[in-house]
């Protein structure tokens, strides 16, 4: 992973201008390796398009309604540009997402193929998106962060801005932020069940409003699939929705 050693680089920098060695160490130690996905690309990963099911399966539903494809990710394709701890290094998943009161979802993997979309299924437009690696850090609103404050008075307001001036870096031009892995972009609340449960976690997609889909998940708004750290990609469950 040395294309990350410049990110790494340029974040010590950032953060040493305004922080004590001891809390720029400490926000380096937190960094992680993730993937931000986006302006349109090759078929690594593919929001809206033709539905992927596993052979013999049958279309997902909730409350007698029929999921929605959100897309699907090659992750063997994004191994081979970069691996990255917490993601699978092979195979292909596709998402699915049932929005309303009760938010759900599905995540299949295995031998994928073209589906045949019920009636009452929605339906979005295909949308291939490019793969940049990236190191991500907490948002301010992760317990971590807190802690750090508690510790450092005056250390949140601060970091909020830097935390910002990253993102504008990663995603320019108000870019959805689509991501891979890493720290969740959080709009409001964890993306976790509990706070004491969190570190059981991880994020593997994240994705965003995004008016090329017709996707509008709370204005701003978006849905993370995490996984337990123990448990294979088809566990992965929809554990927030912020707005």
């Amino acid at each position: 992973m040395d294309h990350f050693l410049p990110q790494r680089q340029r974040l010590h920098s950032l953060f040493g201008v305004f922080f004590a060695p001891e809390v720029t160490a400490a926000l380096l130690e937190l960094a992680r390796p993730a993937i931000a996905l986006g302006p349109p690309g090759d078929a690594t990963v593919r929001l809206g398009g033709e539905p992927l099911l596993p052979e013999g399966a049958s279309w997902p539903v909730q409350d007698g309604r029929p999921l929605a494809f959100l897309g699907s990710v090659d992750f063997a394709g994004l191994a081979a540009l970069t691996p990255l701890p917490g993601l699978p290094g092979k195979g292909v998943a596709a998402f699915y997402h049932a929005a309303g009161a009760e938010e759900g979802c599905r995540v299949f993997t295995g031998d994928l193929r073209p589906a045949e979309r019920p009636s009452g299924a929605v339906s979005y437009p295909l949308c291939p998106l490019g793969a940049s690696p990236f190191l991500s850090v907490p948002s301010p609103q992760e317990p971590v962060m807190r802690r750090l404050e508690e510790s450092y008075s005056g250390f949140l307001e601060v970091y909020e801005q830097l935390h910002a001036a990253w993102l504008a870096h990663m995603w320019p031009d108000d870019a959805p932020n689509h991501q891979l892995g890493g720290w969740p972009v959080l709009v409001r609340t964890p993306a976790g069940p509990q706070e004491t449960e969190q570190e059981r976690w991880r994020l593997l997609l994240q994705l965003d409003s995004d008016v090329r889909l017709g996707w509008d998940w709370g204005g701003p708004g978006r849905v993370y699939f995490c996984v337990r750290s123990d448990e294979p990609v088809e566990s992965a469950c929809l554990t927030a929705q912020a707005s």
